[in-house]
Formats: C-alpha cells, structure tokens, sequence
C-alpha cells in the first residue's frame, strides 16, 4: 500500500494505473465497520483508495474537533491487510488550498434533506460534509464512492450533491456493522467506558422494537414517543432525538403514506459521547431492510 500526502501525488500515482478505481473516505481511528467498506470496494473494483482526513469544516465544536481520536499508524496497517492499495493522508492546505471559505457546493440546497434530525441539531454540518466530500472526489476522481449506512442522512445529502453538481461517480452504501450487542460501530465508541458501552447497546434494540411497531401497523408518532422516553429511562443515556422518516425526504413519515423506505434514525448521548444510528424498513416487503 503507498501512502501519499498530497493531491498532486495522488493524480500522478492514479494516473499510471489502469483499472477501475473505488474511494473510501474516512476520518480515522477505522474500526471493522470501516473495513466492511474497504471490503466492498475490494471485491467490485481494481483499485480502491481510502483517505483519513479529520475536515475542521464539519465539526460545531472546537473542542469536539480536538477530542476526536486519531490513529494514523494503526489506520494503516489496517487498511493494507485489508488490501487498500492507497491511503491519502492530506493536511487541511492541501485539501483546501484556497482556503476552506470556497467550495464548489457553497450554491447547493439540499432542502429538507437537512432540516430535521442532524441539520436541526448540527447547524452547518452538513454544509461542511458536502464541501469535504466534493474537494476528494475532485483530487481522487474515483468511478465510485463508498459509504456507510450508518450515517444515513450523510449519505442522502451526498446522493443529492453529485446529482446536483452531475458528477460521474457511483454510490455504494455499505449496510451499518455492529457489535455483537449490536451497538454500531463507531470511532466514538472507543470513548466510552464499560457501562457506557453496556448501556449504548440498548440504543439497537429500541430501534429493532421501532421497526417491529411499524410492521405491526402501530402509530409512527406514537413509536416515535415511546421509544424516546423508553431510552430516556436508562440512567446513562439521553437521548437528543427519534425520528420515523420517508427515507428519500427525510421528511415525518406520514402513516400509510406509499414511500420506498422508512428510516427510523436517532441521536443519543452515551456520557461524553453523542451516538447516531437507524434502522431501515421496506413497506412494500414488510420488513426490516439489511437486518
């Protein structure tokens, strides 16, 4: 695996390669689930690049910013044995030479894709994940981006992004990883303590019994209520939000309405630590989508 530290290098190396080429953008202290998408890319493409770039532009919190792991030695060693061929480590002026003031998406909207849940509660977030993403696809150019489930409303953003800028690259959205508790796997995982951790895991089965109220016909409004006061009991856990949302608008699930799919996502913080998940079901098929 090389590891390159500049745009400029990247192209030059990318350039002398033949083949299809995957792109796995990360920011670091990569766990199994980012090696699920690794995975994915390995086994459709020639080459798969991954990047490990911690973007200021994303984070409400300086101190967020700051407390935010970094793990750049063991990052790479993960990432060889899982047979990425490059790993792009940039510094912030390489990424934005021109400053992190311009960006190719400052004239996109993205409507009610950033309105609730994480857009409401993250102000400017999402503004900041779309310019990362653009400036890496421009420098690696890859036929396709993989991403993961977990950060559903990320990805729908990002859909919108290259279907607004008419960029040609594909999307692969890995299905979220977990542990054996079932707790999802995140690089803030590794900030909680024992009982933290013990207690996060209760954040799955509450989505799971979400899911299992809608394919039983139950209230969305109603599940919403039950489920945010039944996480809120647990003495470690607070939860900031559960929403039931029509996954293609992100918009309330209206009951009986015909949509696609459901997403059933919520945010809830675990001690120091601010934890996103969902849960995704199919009406048509009356089912859980990637269990």
């Amino acid at each position: 695996m090389q590891t390159i530290t500049t745009a400029a290098a990247l192209r030059t190396v990318l350039s002398n390669q033949s083949g299809s080429v995957a792109f796995v953008p990360t920011m670091g202290a990569l766990h199994d689930g980012h090696m699920a998408l690794i995975a994915a890319a390995v086994a459709s493409h020639d080459i798969v690049v991954a990047s490990i770039f911690v973007n200021p532009t994303q984070f409400n919190e300086s101190a967020d910013l700051d407390a935010y792991p970094r793990t750049p030695e063991a990052d790479a060693d993960l990432l060889k044995a899982h047979g990425c061929n490059v790993l792009y480590l940039p510094e912030v002026k390489d990424v934005y030479p021109e400053g992190t003031g311009k960006s190719l998406t400052s004239t996109l909207g993205f409507g009610s894709l950033t309105a609730r849940m994480e857009g409401a509660n993250r102000p400017g977030h999402f503004d900041g994940v779309a310019q990362v993403v653009s400036r890496l696809l421009e420098i690696v150019q890859p036929d396709t981006l993989v991403m993961g489930q977990k950060d559903y409303q990320q990805v729908a953003v990002v859909r919108s992004m290259i279907s607004q800028l008419g960029l040609r690259v594909e999307l692969l959205v890995v299905p979220t990883v977990r542990e054996v508790s079932g707790l999802a796997m995140s690089s803030r995982n590794r900030r909680l303590s024992i009982p933290e951790t013990v207690a996060a895991a209760a954040i799955n089965r509450h989505l799971s019994a979400v899911v299992a109220g809608l394919a039983a016909g139950w209230p969305a409004r109603e599940l919403e209520g039950m489920a945010f006061r039944e996480i809120g009991t647990h003495p470690l856990l607070r939860p900031e939000y559960i929403e039931i949302c029509d996954g293609d608008t992100l918009l309330p699930y209206q009951d009986g309405a015909p949509v696609r799919e459901i997403v059933v996502a919520t945010a809830v913080h675990c001690g120091p630590v601010r934890l996103i998940d969902n849960r995704l079901f199919a009406p048509s098929l009356a089912e859980e989508v990637n269990p």
